[in-house]
């Protein structure tokens, strides 16, 4: 990279403007990663300061991505760093004003079945990630919200878990069934040395554990249960949402419980199961062509 593309991405004056009005912006840091990992691709690809590309050249780019399969998620935050830095930092909207968004392919949640869910948990033999998995499927967790978990998060006498800071920013609090609080106190008492702020700690007690290392145990897990290679980390939140739904628990109660802010999406969980159809008074049941 030239020396101005290296000054353009990833020195101080620009990154540090974008990073100051990510900042401004309320902007989650996970967010604030991602769009500067997205500019300084750019920079390297171009070996040009991103403040010297033009339009033409930011549409390129985009289309790049799309030419190479990139998937509709992946180049919409493409998109998304791009407009934040020239309309909202270096406001030259003019730049990225003919860049849209990709829609992305509306697919039912995957899940697991209950068994399947115990057979993952006894197929994990660590016991910081097999607590980490019960904490995640019992209280319908992501797994940034898992990896964060302070000990003073667990309300263990309400049988709730405080989640300061959700997607976008929410604070929400999460059920925590008695069942889960009870295998964490053991947890606790078994794992040394104790956690003293982070529940699930990575490489020394005073750093939460990453969400990758966790990723990677989900995986091993899941390869030794016999689970489908489909089902990832989060399939245990969608998993949750989906055998809470066929227990006859109320959508707007799972709503609340997963931190969904649309209604039409905890309804994903319905659609995937055959729940929300039992009892349907079909016309079809009543065609006499059929009993024949």
């Amino acid at each position: 990279m030239t020396e101005k593309a290296a000054n353009g991405a990833t020195g101080t004056p620009l990154r540090q403007k974008m990073i100051d009005q990510m900042c401004i912006a309320g902007l989650a840091e996970t967010t604030q990663t991602s769009y500067i990992g997205e500019i300084e691709q750019l920079a390297k690809h171009f070996e040009a300061s991103p403040v010297d590309l033009d339009a033409d050249q930011l549409r390129i780019w985009v289309l790049s991505g799309i030419k190479r399969g990139l998937k509709p998620a992946t180049t919409n935050v493409t998109v998304a760093a791009l407009k934040f830095l020239y309309a909202d930092t270096l406001g030259c909207p003019e730049r990225v004003s003919g860049l849209r968004t990709r829609r992305k392919p509306r697919k039912l949640p995957r899940h697991i079945t209950e068994e399947e869910v115990e057979r993952l948990i006894l197929a994990t033999p660590d016991l910081r990630y097999r607590a980490a998995f019960v904490t995640a499927y019992g209280s319908g967790l992501r797994i940034s919200e898992t990896v964060a978990i302070k000990i003073g998060d667990i309300k263990s006498d309400k049988k709730l878990l405080h989640i300061p800071s959700s997607k976008g920013g929410a604070e929400r609090m999460a059920p925590m069934p008695e069942a889960v609080i009870h295998y964490l106190r053991r947890y606790y008492k078994n794992i040394w040395p104790e956690p003293e702020t982070w529940l699930f700690y990575g490489t020394s007690p005073d750093v939460p554990i990453r969400a990758g290392t966790l990723q990677a145990a989900f995986r091993k897990a899941r390869e030794r249960a016999g689970i489908s290679s489909r089902c990832s980390f989060h399939c245990l939140r969608h998993s949750t949402a989906t055998h809470l739904h066929e227990r006859g628990a109320n959508m707007e109660v799972i709503r609340d419980a997963l931190g969904h802010r649309r209604a039409d999406t905890t309804r994903e969980y319905a659609r995937s199961t055959a729940r929300m159809f039992e009892g349907l008074d079909h016309p079809v049941s009543g065609f006499s062509v059929l009993r024949n």
